[in-house]
């Protein structure tokens, strides 16, 4: 047709097998020189050359490129430890890092066989057993200097199992990563949780700190100061309850990754969802593994059952919860809160949670009029006289 409407037709270039074809034919059938048809093909003449040294000693021989890959590696991996890598692999879903140290430190693998993190990440790769690599930035990290200092607590979002919503509950040592309980709920209110933390306290002691969102210390936005039921409890227990920002989980950074962990290693990986008990007992089953097998990048390879001890000597869970009375000095001026979390002082209302509500708090008066208000051994209210107005609510 021509070239109607003003376009250039397709440039398809042969296959390279038929240029060599063409050029061996052109230099033995044609009986062209070979420098002459070098150049008209657009090689060299050492590449011409070498084709037709193959040619010649095979005529049927392949033109294709041959592969590059040795036809020996002396220095590849052996069968019997790539087998050890992929079952490690398949079994608990780890990255290259983690798969070494469990390796090493379980003993599947002498020293002299031990692959590198690398030569790890190529097995899994090699096999299909990785994906693509995920994006990593530079994350700004904290640490408690001792177990128990502080510990982290957070609902995973819900999981079904046999038609049900559960909703795993983590609590996590901040210095050890060790994971001190991990129980699905069949809710997220208060009480569950108080119900795990009690028991968790028995076994394991009383950390100095917890932090958790504020779902578990929100008061509403008609109340925004005091304290929860939640956090009121925790403060009876001698325990200080520390609350992230709204919005910003980084705060709660390592049972935030933990969530994650478990997602790729327990909840979409092999845990049974057809029955609830066979749900729980894999997720025990998991923590057990994730506190004494599952190396841990942050720790340097090391488990966290290396790092963690229990504070049942230092601070052991009182029988039972502790009356905020036990904590006031004889003579101490005393105040009782209402159902709603006001106490009158002074003929001022002053909020102090609903947490607290129909409970006793002991009032500290200062020089200049000042009223510090406490609740077990925590203040919860400073107040200024110009502040303290009769029937005014604070």
């Amino acid at each position: 047709m021509g070239d109607t409407f003003g376009l250039m037709p397709w440039k398809v270039e042969p296959p390279v097998s038929e240029l060599r074809s063409a050029l061996i034919h052109t230099i033995r059938t044609l009986g062209r020189p070979v420098a002459a048809t070098a150049r008209e093909f657009g090689v060299s003449r050492k590449t011409a050359y070498k084709w037709l040294a193959v040619h010649d000693a095979d005529p049927a021989a392949a033109l294709a490129d041959r592969s590059r890959r040795p036809t020996r590696s002396p220095g590849r991996t052996g069968d019997a430890v790539e087998a050890q890598v992929l079952a490690v692999r398949d079994r608990r879903n780890w990255g290259p890092r983690k798969i070494r140290a469990y390796l090493s430190a379980a003993g599947l693998v002498t020293p002299d066989d031990l692959p590198t993190a690398r030569t790890v990440a190529r097995v899994l790769r090699r096999h299909g057993r990785v994906g693509r690599p995920a994006v990593q930035t530079d994350p700004q990290r904290f640490e408690r200097t001792a177990p128990n200092d502080l510990w982290q607590i957070d609902h995973q979002g819900r999981v079904e199992v046999e038609r049900r919503k559960l909703h795993p509950l983590a609590v996590i040592d901040d210095h050890s990563r060790y994971l001190l309980a991990y129980e699905p709920l069949p809710d997220k209110t208060m009480s569950r949780v108080w119900d795990v933390l009690w028991g968790v306290f028995e076994r394991a002691g009383m950390p100095r700190q917890v932090l958790c969102d504020n779902a578990f210390g929100t008061m509403g936005p008609e109340r925004p100061v005091g304290l929860s039921w939640f956090d009121a409890r925790l403060v009876r227990c001698g325990v200080t309850p520390a609350h992230g920002r709204p919005y910003h989980p980084q705060t709660q950074g390592k049972v935030e990754r933990l969530h994650g962990t478990a997602a790729r290693e327990l909840l979409f990986f092999d845990a049974r969802r057809d029955r609830a008990e066979h749900f729980a007992a894999d997720c025990t089953r998991w923590r057990v593994d994730y506190n004494a097998l599952r190396p841990h990048e942050a720790l340097g390879d090391a488990v966290p059952l290396s790092r963690w001890r229990p504070a049942t000597a230092e601070r052991p869970r009182p029988p039972r919860l502790p009356e905020p009375e036990s904590y006031y000095p004889p003579g101490a001026e005393l105040r009782r809160a209402c159902a709603e979390g006001l106490v009158r002082i002074d003929g001022c209302r002053v909020l102090v949670g609903r947490g607290v509500g129909g409970q006793t708090l002991r009032l500290e008066r200062h020089g200049r009029g000042e009223v510090t208000v406490y609740y077990c051994w925590k203040p919860l209210r400073r107040l200024s006289p110009e502040q303290m107005t009769k029937d005014r609510v604070l």
